[in-house]
């Protein structure tokens, strides 16, 4: 195919609310421009960008899909996102891999939670906005009410395309030549628009409204000669964000620096990453240098791809978006030449909210889980997941119920791993209450030749460490000094599983204060095990209690939901810390919740404030369990054996 240099090279992003349209905008825009000889539709499953078989049969978008036009000796290349909350990780690969975001809004439903969401992504990583009014063609569908819907909540920069007088004055305002000409004509030509709008776009200065309905065309060829004319290129931008916080100018004289954005794990067609070059060029024989790794990255082919339709590429140039085969390299990596270095900021991606534990169906299915799991990690940089050693639990965690339901739908078709999900187990911890003095451990084994032989009398009381604190205040050589080791190893194996539900004791000290020997039976097992027999009895004397694990939440929520938000933390055994104004109309509530209370946090926030709010979690310390809930805790505690 014929190669484009980056003044000639348009990259769009279209994202916004789930069911806007934007896969079937990209679907106009291909089959106007020629790229594609149909239309197809979301419905039949016939799609350019929809083209994995879970998209296909959800009739939602759950990957970045990429597709390339050409129109009037340009290149477009269009990254078509996920609307759906769940897989709203997409959306920050693609907005991060153009200078344009492409906002499509309903006519009939208006903004959006998914078109704010898309908007303020696009203004934190600088990103030209464009909105696209679709489906006029929809009863009730009103364009008026959802312009002034835009530009109620997008403020003062947003125009609608066809008022050229408004349009005129904005992109006067950020050119001082344009706006002496203004106010000397209070007219600008096309020719001065379209130029000016460039810059004013690059700059966020201007939003545009476009209105455009791709099942009737109407609009469409208005909007590839927008992008052509006025959307910018990436010789247009002040270029790619590096990780120390000063940017890559696009430059195809450069020498080759480029970042992987995306990166796709398929067993059947192999390893393919989406690549932004940011300078110089790439061809099939370049053998470039991964700066994460330091190791030369030998690749496959070089590729544009409309949607699963691969076209090989002889070269490409800074500024174009392409595919490569057989990559080592993961997402955020950047690639350079021999002897240049770079290091691109990495793509800040929401953080994963809902926990849930992976578990085979099938025995032989157990050892091809964590291998399945780390390619699609390499997918999906939204994905959590930790093989928690202490519950012998795998634990996959994500944005929401949906999000895991497709990961493990790609476990299995794409790996052959048949699994499902359930509850994770919480660790719990167990500790003691009060003090106790003079417990008895006795150990006495005798089964012809040598014996066992050794007692310990320990106090037992609670501490504010949790590791275990030993101490031995032993008189008289009761207990000599060579057997101290054995019985403090007694207890640490002893705190492994506590006497309550077998969880791990803490904040315990035990101090050894007598006990007794024997010259000759006594030996290092003995006094091990009655270390072990003297906590059993020293615990359950000391009033032993769980402790629960308490999560410290922010949650971001609209200022009007607020008060719920608060609400349903206080319904959950939470406490409400504070909260602090965000801005945009939002407030950042910070709280703590027991972790038994968070399971499915992540949804009723979703639900509650339409996908708008979202929250953080991490752990913040252990305390008492109502004695209330403690029978049905120990109740449904997994069963750990352990010998005492």
């Amino acid at each position: 195919m014929k190669t484009y240099k980056s003044a000639s090279i348009r990259n769009i992003a279209l994202a916004g609310h789930g069911g806007s349209g934007k896969t079937t905008l990209a679907e106009a825009l291909l089959f106007k421009s020629k790229g594609t000889d149909r239309m197809g539709k979301v419905v039949d499953g016939s799609t350019v960008c929809d083209h994995d078989p879970e998209e296909i049969k959800r009739k939602i978008s759950l990957n970045t899909s990429l597709a390339y036009t050409e129109w009037k000796n340009a290149k477009i290349n269009i990254v078509d996102t996920p609307g759906q909350f769940d897989f709203i990780g997409g959306m920050y690969e693609g907005v991060r891999a153009a200078e344009t975001v492409v906002i499509t809004v309903g006519a009939k439903d208006g903004v959006q939670v998914g078109t704010i969401k898309a908007y303020k992504e696009a203004k934190k990583q600088g990103k030209a906005c464009v909105f696209v009014v679709t489906k006029n063609d929809e009863e009730n569908a009103d364009f008026a009410k959802t312009l002034d819907g835009i530009k109620s909540q997008f403020g003062g920069s947003v125009c609608e395309l066809t008022d050229r007088d408004t349009l005129s004055e904005l992109v006067a305002g950020t050119d001082e030549a344009l706006m002496e000409k203004f106010l000397e004509t209070m007219e600008l030509s096309d020719d001065e628009i379209n130029k000016g709008l460039t810059a004013a776009l690059a700059g966020g200065d201007v939003t545009p409204v476009v209105k455009a309905t791709a099942t009737t065309a109407e609009g469409i060829e208005e909007l590839l000669d927008l992008i052509i004319n006025s959307f910018p290129s990436p010789a247009d931008v002040e270029g790619e964000p590096l990780a120390d916080g000063k940017k890559a100018k696009y430059d195809e004289s450069a020498p080759l620096t480029a970042f992987v954005f995306k990166t796709i794990a398929d067993p059947f067609v192999g390893k393919m990453s989406f690549i932004k070059i940011i300078t110089g060029s790439l061809n099939p024989k370049t053998e470039p240098i991964n700066t994460r790794t330091g190791e030369p990255e030998r690749f496959g082919k070089l590729l544009a791809l409309k949607g699963k339709k691969q076209e090989d590429m002889t070269e490409a140039f800074a500024g174009d978006i392409v595919a490569i085969t057989r990559l080592n390299a993961v997402t955020g990596d950047a690639l350079c030449a021999p002897g240049k270095t770079a290091e691109f900021s990495m793509i800040e991606f929401p953080v994963a909210v809902f926990f849930q534990a992976v578990a085979a169906k099938g025995k032989g299915d157990e050892a091809k889980i964590s291998d399945a799991i780390t390619k699609i990690l390499e997918e999906d940089r939204v994905l959590n997941y930790v093989n928690n050693s202490e519950t012998r639990q795998r634990v996959l965690g994500g944005l929401g119920d949906q999000h895991l339901n497709y990961t493990i739908s790609k476990m299995k078709s794409k790996f052959g791993v048949d699994v499902e999900l359930s509850e994770p187990i919480i660790a719990y911890r167990e500790t003691v209450r009060k003090k106790v003095t003079g417990i008895e451990g006795k150990h006495k084994k005798q089964s012809g030749g040598a014996g066992q032989f050794g007692v310990v009398v320990m106090d037992f009381e609670p501490h504010t460490e949790d590791e275990l604190v030993f101490e031995e205040k032993v008189f008289g050589g009761s207990v000599p000094k060579q057997f101290f080791p054995a019985v403090e190893k007694g207890l640490r194996e002893s705190v492994e599983h506590g006497v309550l539900a077998g969880y791990p004791v803490v904040r315990l000290k035990a101090t050894l204060t007598d006990g007794k020997y024997h010259p000759v039976d006594s030996k290092e097992i003995a006094f091990v095990q009655a270390a072990r027999l003297a906590f059993k009895d020293g615990v359950k004397a000391a009033s032993p209690c769980l402790l629960e694990p308490i999560l410290s939440l922010k949650i971001l929520v609209g200022d009007d939901n607020t008060g719920d938000v608060m609400g349903i933390v206080n319904k959950r055994r939470g406490s409400v810390l504070g909260t602090n104004p965000a801005g945009d109309g939002m407030t950042e509530v910070v709280a703590e919740m027991p972790q038994a209370e968070t399971s499915d946090f992540a949804l009723v926030i979703l639900q509650m404030t339409k996908g708008l709010g979202s929250f953080t979690q991490e752990f913040a310390r252990y305390q008492e369990l109502p004695q209330t809930l403690e029978a049905e805790v120990i109740a449904n505690a997994p069963k750990v054996k352990h010998e005492v």
